[in-house]
């Protein structure tokens, strides 16, 4: 489901600050636990131009946390909307991978570096927010830009 414009502004306004807090203490988790790029990961980020790659953690899990209750997610769901189960999900300078879903780490990277361009955690989930409710995931500009970054060149 993809929602007007205002609707997706007022409603990501709404929830931003939450989800932002909440991808705060993620990425604490993360950059605790997590491990450091290997090789080819840090040279792509490199690439990118991501500030300070090597500070760059991935903590791999057997479930990508999400930042809201699982009733939320089944009355979205109800409502219309299409919910995925992520193979990764980056937050500020953490990247969570779901266990044995590596093929998606370039893709988050360049999610790490949307995060530095952007300006941070909340004003990435401000514009990430608002894409995704008006655009629809598969068609927000950042998810767009995210996989055709990603791509290996040929």
């Amino acid at each position: 489901m993809i929602l007007p414009l205002g609707l997706a502004l007022t409603l990501a306004s709404g929830v931003a600050p939450a989800v932002s807090r909440w991808a705060q203490v993620q990425e604490r988790r993360i950059l605790t636990e997590g491990q450091p790029l290997a090789a080819e990961a840090l040279a792509f980020a490199t690439k990118l131009k991501i500030e300070d790659p090597e500070g760059v953690r991935v903590l791999e899990v057997p479930q990508v946390p999400v930042p809201v209750p699982q009733a939320l997610i089944q009355m979205a769901r109800g409502f219309g909307f299409r919910i995925i189960t992520p193979a990764g999900m980056t937050l500020g300078r953490g990247i969570y991978i779901l266990k044995g879903s590596w093929g998606v780490l370039r893709h988050e990277l360049v999610h790490v570096e949307q995060y530095q361009r952007l300006g941070g955690i909340h004003p990435f989930m401000q514009q990430y927010l608002v894409e995704c409710l008006f655009h629809g995931y598969e068609d927000a500009p950042l998810e767009i830009d995210a996989e055709d970054r990603s791509r290996p060149v040929r």
